[in-house]
Parts: C-alpha cells; structure tokens; sequence
C-alpha cells in the first residue's frame, strides 16, 4: 500500500506543469524556465527571443543593474502582440519602479494596436502585471487562463 501511494504521489508531481504555489521554489527558477512552461501552457504564435537591449529600449531601465535575470519572447511575425517577458528584480533594486515600467509598456502596446489592429485587443487586456516574489511578468497570449494555471497561484 505504501508503494502504491508514493507512486502516485510521484505521478501526481510529475504530472503538474505549473510553475510553483510558493515564492522559494520559484526563486529557484529562471525566467527563461517559467517562460518555457507558459509558452507550452498555450497557443501561442512562433515566438522568437528578443535580444537583450529591448529590455532597456521597452522598459526603460537599466537591465544590468536592477534585474537579476530576464527573458523576452515576442511573436516573430509582429503580426500579434503576443509576448512572454519575465524579470527578476536584484533585491537592492525598486521592484515598484520595475513594475510600473512593465506597465507602461503594456499601455504603450495597448495603445499601438487600438488602431493598428483592433481584433488584438482582447488579448491586452486580459494580460495584467503580475508578481511572485523578485519576479515580476508580463504575458498576452491567446488564452489566459491556461496561462494563469501554468502560472499557479504565487503570482497575482
């Protein structure tokens, strides 16, 4: 009996794909991890990473120094908005700051596809900031819900 319930504890591990309900075991990931498991959560369209100096172009901040990891992935086509952006803030930076830059940046891409192509707008808005910890992302994707569940709860 034992054994059967630690196998299926284990498939029960084995079998979540989301990334953690806890900041400590978040903290143990990259951005480009919790990125793969949003990017498979939904679908999105091909996503190609984008290089590190959009980070300071989009956000306008200074990448080296306030974050102590990130990844961007944005639709290759840039025919959606659809994008993947997760930070992880250094402890010494203002994790507040960082965060109202992603928000700006959201309200810029809000803005630039309300006239450039309208049937994007619902996936802008059901994107929010969201935080976890020194996390800090940013997700438009087809479907939201599936990304809030790879996400888990920590994040809010």
């Amino acid at each position: 009996f034992a054994a059967l319930l630690l196998a299926l504890m284990l498939c029960l591990v084995l079998a979540g794909c989301s990334v953690s309900d806890d900041t400590a075991s978040t903290e143990n990931l990259t951005c480009a991890q919790i990125a793969e498991i949003v990017e498979k959560a939904a679908d999105f369209m091909p996503l190609t990473e984008a290089p590190d100096k959009y980070i300071e172009k989009y956000l306008l901040i200074d990448a080296e120094a306030e974050l102590d990891d990130w990844d961007l992935r944005r639709d290759a086509s840039r025919a959606t908005p659809e994008m993947i952006l997760v930070l992880k803030v250094k402890p010494e930076a203002d994790q507040a700051f960082i965060k109202q830059a992603v928000q700006d940046f959201h309200d810029d891409q809000i803005m630039a596809y309300r006239d450039y192509q309208p049937e994007q707008m619902p996936k802008l808005e059901s994107a929010k900031v969201l935080e976890n910890g020194p996390f800090i992302a940013l997700i438009v994707s087809p479907d939201a819900t599936k990304v809030n569940a790879a996400l888990g709860k920590g994040w809010k």
